[in-house]
């Protein structure tokens, strides 16, 4: 195949049964901070941000994090899928994306003790074995079996009601520093007892997640998992883990492995937004963990690669050279909702996004957009 017959392939139908989608794009998981605070309601403006990035050609969305409990909440208006009040949000969600054909995936996480500081005082903020999060300067108490019980029940709850809310799936996040992560972690998990010690133990709760989760939304409903291959700290976890996690859940039955890198605590060079992509050399940093990942994925598995994607020559090339299934980004879409659109449309120049991570930075005035390319008021992409 050519590199121009590559890139082409890149906006064909694929299909993964049960999972279908319009082309080989993903919005990656993108916090927006556009529900309410009190209820976890979305927005309509976080609704309708969706639906630009769908309309603008991405062939699958994955939403941002919805907190599965209220304790499990990380942000000031993070959505919240932990009440079955919260099903219509999913259904106008599904409805808004399904009508340009695009999917929909919804994240679920649990925060753990990664958590703004103004949440811990509203619930009890846990973690793995308490004591206070590398992200964060208060308290947090251990989780008890029961808990972790419930944990895993909670996230079953949410797949469930993101099933009846018509999505075509869940992710459930593993990586970044929340919850999973922590229980991950051998240097935040100290636990002894079957949660704590070895790989094994501290693997645990993602095995127990996944089983919960399947048994509530059955075989036919796209279950993945973002993991971050390495947690990027002194005394974490490395990628011999983080791939050997990754080999677990698609040999038990995951869907899909969402390969991401990582942590919020890590440090700027060990982010998972990492700064200063651009077109070329320095694109897709975590491609050679999925090019591992993608050993262990049957032919009915996807393996996503999140991180630092920007040209369509290098995105073709990673397909080609079975590194991925999927591409996904985030902050490209950030700055171009129709990124898709003007690619197919032949406008090939890579995304406009230049990493530089100043979206996160208007989360404190409103939902989350790029200040470099568009417009707050209007909404309008300045094209290149």
């Amino acid at each position: 195949m050519n590199n121009i017959e590559s890139i082409r392939s890149l906006f064909y139908k694929f299909e993964r049964p049960p999972f279908k989608a319009k082309n080989r794009f993903v919005r990656s998981a993108t916090w927006l901070g556009g529900a309410d605070d009190e209820t976890g309601e979305l927005s309509v403006a976080e609704i309708k941000r969706h639906s630009e990035i769908a309309a603008g050609g991405a062939g699958t969305l994955i939403t941002g994090l919805a907190y599965i409990s209220k304790e499990g909440k990380s942000f000031k208006r993070e959505w919240g899928l932990h009440s079955d009040e919260r099903i219509n949000d999913v259904t106008m969600l599904s409805e808004e994306v399904h009508k340009y054909g695009s999917n929909l995936i919804v994240q679920l996480c649990h925060g753990g003790g990664q958590r703004d500081a103004s949440l811990a005082g509203e619930t009890v903020s846990f973690s793995p074995s308490g004591g206070i999060h590398p992200m964060c300067d208060f308290e947090t108490r251990p989780l008890s079996s029961d808990d972790i019980r419930k944990v895993a029940s909670d996230f079953a709850a949410a797949a469930l009601r993101a099933k009846k809310g018509g999505a075509d799936g869940v992710e459930i996040h593993g990586g970044h520093g929340f919850l999973l992560t922590q229980f991950l972690s051998p240097s935040i998990n100290k636990r002894d007892d079957i949660y704590g010690g070895t790989f094994e133990n501290r693997s645990r709760i993602f095995r127990e997640i996944l089983d919960e989760v399947r048994a509530a939304v059955g075989p036919d409903f796209s279950v993945w998992f973002k993991i971050s291959m390495a947690e990027g700290t002194e005394g974490g976890y490395g990628a011999k883990e983080g791939t050997a996690l990754s080999e677990t859940l698609l040999e038990r039955g995951a869907d899909g492995i969402d390969v991401s890198c990582g942590t919020s605590y890590a440090g700027a060079l060990n982010s998972p937004a990492v700064l200063g992509v651009s077109a070329g050399e320095s694109e897709a940093p975590f491609r050679e963990y999925s090019k591992e990942i993608k050993k262990y994925a049957s032919d009915k598995q996807l393996v996503i690669l999140t991180g630092g994607l920007r040209s369509l020559p290098v995105m073709a090339g990673l397909i080609e050279d079975g590194v991925c299934d999927l591409l996904a980004m985030s902050r490209p879409f950030i700055a171009e909702p129709d990124l898709i659109n003007r690619w197919i449309e032949e406008d090939s120049r890579p995304t406009a996004c230049i990493s530089c991570n100043a979206c996160f930075k208007t989360a404190k005035f409103g939902l989350i957009d790029c200040p470099i390319l568009r417009d707050r008021n209007e909404g309008n992409w300045d094209p290149l």
